[in-house]
């Protein structure tokens, strides 16, 4: 994000400077259900694009006992969900690579279910992305993604300072189920207003159960990502962070951005 010839970091920046696993509105909720629309059983071929540091891929593995492939363009981020798979004993049945979600290096038809958790809208090309999805899915396989969408009918400008302050690119229910069927998706199924509620977004991890967006980090994980922000950015960038973080929430909780999962079958 630029602002006067300036880049200020987005919350999507802030969340990678940290170094800590914060999940998506929902936790692990989600996630289940992520897997459970996907229709995961024992034994599939999944692929987890843009995995991160890995958590869910590890989750689906354990949960429904699936072979799971991660790909992420972080190379830190692989190194760190590579670990994580050893610590779990895991790493026979969750592999992670680099790559770009925007050209997957799969071929045709490799993966019974591919998932994208909240990354689409991440890259330049979300059209792209969505497409490579729908390329490496096996005929009769599923996709499913879940992605911030707009609520709310808003100007177009305050939908480009929100996406600017988050990092990725909401878009409306209706463009998310042309892109899906561009890609070509069929039967896509939409789940949205269980995700959408603002108490939703304050289960984001596991250890902590929150009533507001300050502290889905701790106080000592808030101390460091600062720091870290400030041996980037400096001082306004701390300043620019905590304005981008509270644009972001006020816009969940006056209902104009929330969460929608999609699924589509090839």
């Amino acid at each position: 994000m630029k602002r006067k010839g300036m880049y200020i970091p987005t919350i999507e920046d802030a969340i990678e400077i940290s170094g800590i696993e914060t999940l998506h509105p929902g936790g692990f909720l989600l996630t289940r259900r992520t897997g459970e629309i996907a229709g995961l059983m024992k034994g599939m071929k999944i692929l987890d694009v843009s995995s991160g540091r890995g958590t869910q891929s590890i989750y689906y593995a354990r949960e429904f006992s699936v072979d799971v492939t991660g790909i992420d363009i972080s190379e830190d981020m692989v190194r760190t969900a590579r670990q994580k798979a050893a610590e779990e004993n895991l790493q026979e049945r969750v592999r992670f690579h680099h790559g770009d979600s925007q050209s997957l290096p799969f071929a045709d038809g490799s993966f019974d279910a591919v998932i994208n958790e909240c990354a689409v809208g991440i890259p330049d090309d979300s059209q792209k992305v969505l497409d490579e999805m729908l390329r490496v899915v096996r005929k009769g396989g599923t996709v499913v993604i879940h992605e911030s969408t707009w609520k709310k009918k808003l100007p177009d400008t305050e939908k480009e300072e929100i996406a600017e302050r988050y990092g990725t690119t909401p878009l409306d229910l209706s463009e998310w189920r042309n892109m899906l069927e561009r890609a070509g998706a069929i039967n896509v199924y939409t789940e949205f207003e269980e995700w959408s509620k603002p108490e939703m977004f304050w289960k984001i991890r596991k250890d902590r159960h929150v009533r507001h967006w300050f502290f889905i980090m701790s106080i000592p994980e808030k101390i460091r990502t600062m720091f870290r922000i400030f041996s980037r950015y400096g001082i306004r960038g701390i300043i620019n962070i905590l304005k981008n973080e509270n644009v972001f929430f006020k816009s969940v909780l006056h209902g104009k951005l929330g969460y929608a999962l999609y699924k589509g079958v090839k």
